[in-house]
């Protein structure tokens, strides 16, 4: 048996031989065209990526790349090579990336040497992350919320968290796509996903899948491994939505933890910028980087923040749960009897590692049909004056008021709306026509809003119960709606899967303001007793294998077999 593998063997190595070869005139080819390539002695060249992007974590690339197993100028050609096979070809593209960074390489070039020379800046020094495109950054890619009106406009500066992503030596690798306008254009939409410039996103997991929204392209991309970590933005569920179907982390932190300046906005004051990663360590590692004080955001010079420089702290693992005090929401919870047996199971998981879990408990306001119209009248107010100030330091553009991205939109209706994604711009209109609705309007419902669903409602319960967070089953829920009114924190993180489709789902877990670090805590616990998240892959987001990679697997197994 032994000398008929060596012959298997010695046949194999020669066909790769030859297809080495070849290979190897190509990349000569390509890099003699292209001025990006790297000098650097990590840099390993070879088009197999020594990495399963489906499963690789910051800190799993962080450690690689300090022991020298490859260089960033890897990473980056292997997820741009993977974002190429999977993102706009193959029988089912997943449209989460808009768009790529052109001097990504560059970049990571010079983040190699520097490293050879000087050391990492952090642990994200060298680590490509994609952002939301309606995240501004001052460099050759657009920033447009998805939009093509604005499409050629040049924003004056990066967004804050942009700046602070680069200072920590990350990469940004590309833009993501996203429900256009952040899903605050148009009604009566079927799914999320839309956008004039992106197309429709798909679900990585489900054939033609609503990957939900708004940052439908960051959970997708997360998931598919087209990065390391995302970043997306969340005003009412544009975060914990897509992650929770994406079966990855996402966290949405408190309004003022993070910086909204330099991205496109809804509400100032219910927006919030959160990191999306495939593990609680991910976010945590992510949330350490881009919260900060902003001098041109004022959300986040508030009295009172509780702002920590390391997050990574609180995850204490399974251990963490001890004595925890968790209350379960059973209000208005519509899901599968599949799906609840699996919470009940995820509640006796924690029981069983020491959580003190009341179930169920009460929120008052739960049910209230007036929640969502109050919240939306609210965005339709701020939405108005903040995208003008956000236009108004544009440049290249003609786009400079809310009315001009109206106009823009009927000149090219064509292109921007779909019969069923996109079929109007009800929301646009409505809130540029909103004149009734005064200044004085806005802070009596504001101040009612954050009264009745936090001091009433979200609060009044974790006071009432003693309890640190309460558990969410389903992100699409009254939680997520109150936690958005008062700018409340969520995370979520991976539960299962849909037996039918092996269509992911999660577990939410929310807390009162600036509770960022005993939700980590919590998810970090969960996450490490039920370690769901590799168990089925994205169907969706596996490359075809070239004949050369399928020749080395064959020969990995025959030297395996030789072993016995």
């Amino acid at each position: 048996m032994s000398v008929d593998l060596t012959l298997i063997l010695n046949i194999i190595s020669s066909w790769l031989l030859i297809i080495t070869k070849s290979e190897i005139i190509q990349n000569s080819i390509h890099i003699s065209l292209n001025s990006s390539r790297s000098f650097h002695s990590c840099t390993t060249y070879t088009d197999i990526p020594l990495i399963d992007p489906i499963t690789a974590t910051i800190k799993s690339l962080a450690e690689d790349l300090s022991a020298c197993r490859y260089s960033s100028f890897d990473l980056v050609r292997w997820y741009l090579t993977r974002i190429d096979a999977v993102n706009r070809q193959g029988f089912h593209p997943l449209h989460a990336v808009i768009e790529t960074n052109p001097d990504a390489l560059t970049i990571a070039n010079a983040l190699d040497q520097e490293r050879h020379i000087y050391g990492s800046r952090s642990l994200l020094h060298g680590i490509p992350i994609l952002i939301k495109d309606n995240i501004a950054t001052n460099d050759k890619m657009e920033t447009t919320a998805g939009s093509l009106a604005l499409v050629g406009s040049l924003v004056p500066r990066d967004a804050f968290i942009v700046q602070r992503l680069r200072q920590a030596g990350a990469i940004i690798l590309g833009k993501t796509s996203l429900s256009e306008w952040s899903n605050f254009k148009s009604d009566n939409s079927t799914r999320d996903g839309w956008s004039a410039r992106g197309g429709l996103s798909n679900s990585a997991y489900v054939a033609d899948g609503d990957p939900s929204g708004s940052s439908s392209g960051s959970a997708i991309a997360t998931s598919a491994g087209l990065c390391a970590a995302a970043i997306g933005t969340e005003t009412a569920g544009s975060i914990v939505m897509p992650s929770s179907l994406a079966n990855i982390v996402g966290i949405k932190p408190t309004v003022g933890l993070t910086s909204r300046s330099g991205i496109i906005p809804i509400s100032h004051d219910h927006d919030s910028v959160g990191p999306m990663g495939k593990t609680v360590e991910d976010v945590a590692l992510l949330l350490e980087i881009i919260q900060g004080v902003d001098s041109r955001d004022y959300a986040t010079q508030q009295i009172g923040i509780i702002r920590h420089q390391n997050y990574t702290q609180f995850l204490l693992g399974i251990e963490g749960l001890q004595h925890l005090r968790l209350g379960v929401i059973r209000q208005d919870i519509h899901i599968s009897n599949e799906r609840e047996d699996k919470i009940q199971k995820a509640i006796e998981l924690m029981r069983f590692h020491g959580a003190i879990v009341i179930d169920p408990v009460n929120v008052s306001g739960i049910g209230d049909k007036n929640l969502l119209n109050d919240l939306v009248s609210l965005f339709r107010y701020n939405f108005r004056h903040d995208i003008s100030n956000y236009l108004s330091e544009l440049k290249n553009t003609r786009m400079k008021s809310l009315r001009d991205l109206i106009e823009f939109n009927i000149e090219h209706a064509d292109q921007q709306f779909h019969d069923v994604y996109s079929p109007n711009q009800n929301i646009f209109i409505s809130s540029d026509t909103q004149r009734n609705f005064t200044a004085n309007d806005y802070a009596n419902l504001y101040n009612k809003t954050r009264q009745f669903d936090g001091q009433y409602g979200i609060d009044a319960t974790l006071i009432q119960y003693k309890l640190d967070a309460l558990i969410v089953a389903d992100t699409k829920h009254y939680i997520t709606y109150m936690a958005s009114s008062v700018g409340y924190p969520l995370i979520v993180v991976p539960l299962g899967f849909n037996e039918s489709n092996n269509e992911p789902y999660g577990l939410m877990f929310a807390g009162t303001a600036w509770s960022e670090s005993i939700l980590l805590r919590i998810a970090h616990g969960f996450e490490q007793a039920l370690p769901i998240r590799n168990t089925i892959r994205p169907k969706y987001a596996e490359q075809i294998i070239s004949i050369r990679q399928f020749l080395l697997r064959i020969i990995e197994f025959i030297k395996n077999l030789e072993l016995f």
